[in-house]
């Protein structure tokens, strides 16, 4: 993403998930992300699912969030509600496209086990935790991070291939030679014996 250019987010979720959401939005918000959400845009009289087509496939929406709770996975595992038609859309544009990176999971409940509510499309997907408190502000920095494509951790630049490499090696044995001729010689020893 172009430093100058403010990202766009289109949440999708479900009415379990209302009060985080907002939360979030609000929050995203005034992080300079600009947040497609229906609450906000989508008036009486208009088609819902045309709505949420478009934002999918909107082509200046950067990230779509999805807001995992149990509810939302139920829906979109049975392809139920507005969830189902949402998956119908989201799960063909994970599968189909490459840049699948443009959809984010967000964990937002857990079951008693502690294991996270995931639709079946998205489970083998990297995924922000909003669903630990104690975690929260950690996470929210990842998705915040992720969604203007600055992470924390950055590979390194490649660097150049060592000169040493392209060296002739030099051989230091008859160097090495003299030195044990020296070393184990009776003139040297010889020679000190006189100085002593």
């Amino acid at each position: 993403m172009q430093d100058d250019k403010m990202p766009k987010v289109f949440i999708s979720y479900s009415w379990s998930s209302d009060r985080l959401v907002l939360e979030l939005a609000q929050r995203l918000i005034s992080h300079g992300v600009d947040v497609v959400l229906d609450k906000w845009e989508l008036k009486e009289g208009q088609d819902k699912y045309a709505f949420m087509e478009r934002c999918v496939n909107d082509p200046d929406i950067t990230k779509v969030l999805i807001i995992c709770d149990r509810v939302y996975a139920q829906k979109a595992n049975n392809r139920t509600g507005g969830v189902g038609d949402e998956t119908v859309i989201i799960s063909g544009e994970i599968y189909g496209k490459m840049k699948q990176e443009k959809f984010i999971p967000i964990i937002a409940e857990r079951d008693d086990e502690g294991n996270e509510y995931l639709p079946a499309y998205i489970k083998t997907r990297i995924y922000i935790d909003l669903s630990d408190a104690t975690k929260y502000e950690e996470q929210y920095e990842k998705l915040l991070r992720n969604i203007y494509e600055k992470p924390q951790l950055v590979k390194p630049k490649l660097g150049k291939r060592p000169e040493w490499l392209d060296e002739e090696k030099t051989n230091f044995f008859p160097l090495k030679d003299l030195i044990r001729q020296i070393h184990g010689s009776n003139i040297l020893n010889k020679s000190f014996a006189v100085f002593a």
